[in-house]
């Protein structure tokens, strides 16, 4: 099981094919809602002219005879009516208020606003209405009698079902929406090519990636396109660092085996003269020397690891915050008694205030460790070492040491250089590993004379490390 096989990998061309194909159906829909509110108009006015010819010759029929009104029902007008054949014609004719003939229980349209009553009207008004449970389509007209004083008012209306106009409404819509279908299957199948497409610079960046030796870290050259250029920019930074990385492990390594063999062998041979010596002070003597050496190569060895963990932590964990003052009282508080069995004293002088910088805790604990054990083997028995941090937030250790020499100052950063006139033996690799922290945490390591005697180390941090 690869350890990705517990992680859930959405799909990310499926998403994009079913985002795109939810967009797709609702503009269908919108497009559909929009082509039968067309097809439904449309049919209205064709038939609407029908009830408008009827209608008006309905208006015509009805006059006042000296018993009242009465009407005369037009057969060309339900003749016309009658093109839509599956459909049923209600009608009412009303005067003053008072049904004179058709169907009573036809409901009335929808009033008219006060602004939109006419005194009597040369086209009728249409509305959508529901009679005996069918939708129904009215036609309604006002005329006023104006023979008598005061003037009557006649109301004409006239109803179809809409078998008809649905029908024809379908009959537009069906179409429409085949072709629509075609249109939006076609659109999905083209999109998903046109996805699968989008994606091939990936699967060309992984074929290139799955065909290389582990060894081949050179960078990748691919005529990808340009929205996938910062991907191939990352991969061949990520490529660029392991190989910096490759080679510093390999120029480290091969310093460092050349390193511990000479002390190994000096070991051996110190034990040996040891085991073959008779004299008892000269034995002695061997043996101090063998227990120095180990101390020295214990030294060499915890160095080695702790690069090795620093280079690892620079390279896989994200800084936090950290308190300066804080950090650097613990590490003179942990320093303090080893400092004591020697014969220096520590002092800590905090800054005025705690400042926050962005880094890594225990990799700027491993650079004070090695500054601080520095200036307590350097400084003489009774000296003091002094461990102050600035209001601005540099760090300045002073010891009452021999000091370096300027032209030595730079030099004792290299890997396992060791100061000439240094009467401390080390690693040579105390300095280094504080610098390599400095560096990663945007600092500067400066080494200045201590007056009257002594150094003074000063870590200055930059602006992008403080929070």
């Amino acid at each position: 099981m690869t350890p990705t096989d517990d992680v859930h990998h959405p799909a990310l061309r499926r998403r994009l094919l079913v985002l795109s194909g939810v967009v797709l159906t609702v503009l269908a829909l919108l497009a559909l809602a929009l082509m039968h509110n067309y097809a439904r108009r449309t049919a209205d006015r064709s038939y609407d002219m029908m009830l408008n010819s009827a209608i008006l010759q309905l208006g015509q029929s009805v006059r006042h005879t000296g018993q009242g009104f009465a009407v005369d029902l037009p057969v060309a007008a339900f003749a016309t009516l009658a093109q839509a054949p599956q459909d049923r014609v209600f009608y009412r004719i009303s005067v003053n208020g008072e049904v004179l003939t058709g169907y009573p229980d036809l409901p009335a349209p929808p009033p008219r606003a006060p602004e939109e009553q006419a005194l009597t009207q040369a086209r009728p008004d249409f509305f959508n209405l529901t009679y005996q449970d069918e939708a129904i389509r009215v036609a309604r007209l006002v005329r006023l009698n104006t023979e008598r004083l005061p003037q009557d008012e006649i109301v004409i209306e006239l109803a179809q079902t809409r078998l008809a106009r649905d029908a024809m409404a379908e009959a537009m819509l069906h179409p429409a929406l085949e072709l629509m279908l075609a249109v939006l299957a076609v659109a999905l199948g083209l999109l998903w090519l046109g996805i699968y497409y989008a994606f091939s610079p990936f699967r060309q960046l992984a074929r290139a990636l799955s065909r290389r030796s582990p060894r081949d870290l050179t960078p990748l050259a691919l005529p990808v396109p340009k929205e996938t250029l910062p991907l191939l920019d990352t991969i061949n930074d990520f490529i660029a660092r392991q190989q910096a990385l490759l080679e510093r492990v390999e120029s480290y390594t091969s310093v460092a085996a050349h390193q511990l063999r000479t002390p190994l062998a000096t070991l051996r041979a110190l034990c040996e003269n040891a085991r073959d010596e008779g004299d008892n002070g000269r034995r002695q003597r061997l043996l101090a020397q063998l227990v120095e050496q180990c101390d020295q190569l214990s030294l060499t060895v915890r160095h080695l690891l702790n690069q090795a963990l620093l280079d690892h932590r620079f390279h896989s964990r994200e800084p936090e915050p950290v308190a300066l003052n804080a950090l650097v009282r613990q590490v003179c508080m942990e320093l303090a008694v080893q400092a004591l069995h020697r014969g220096v004293e520590l002092a800590f002088v905090p800054a005025p205030a705690e400042r926050q910088l962005r880094g890594d805790a225990f990799a700027l604990t491993q650079m004070l460790n090695n500054l601080i054990e520095n200036a307590v083997a350097h400084s003489p028995a009774d000296g003091l070492v002094e461990i102050a941090v600035g209001a601005d937030g540099c760090i300045y250790i002073r010891d009452s040491g021999p000091g370096i020499a300027d032209q030595e100052k730079e030099r004792v950063f290299e890997r396992f250089y060791r100061g000439t006139a240094s009467r401390h033996h080390g690693s040579g690799l105390g300095m280094a590993i504080a610098r390599d922290v400095a560096e990663h945490h945007h600092a500067r390591i400066r080494l200045t004379d201590n007056h009257p005697h002594g150094l003074t180390v000063e870590i200055r941090f930059g602006t992008e490390a403080w929070l």
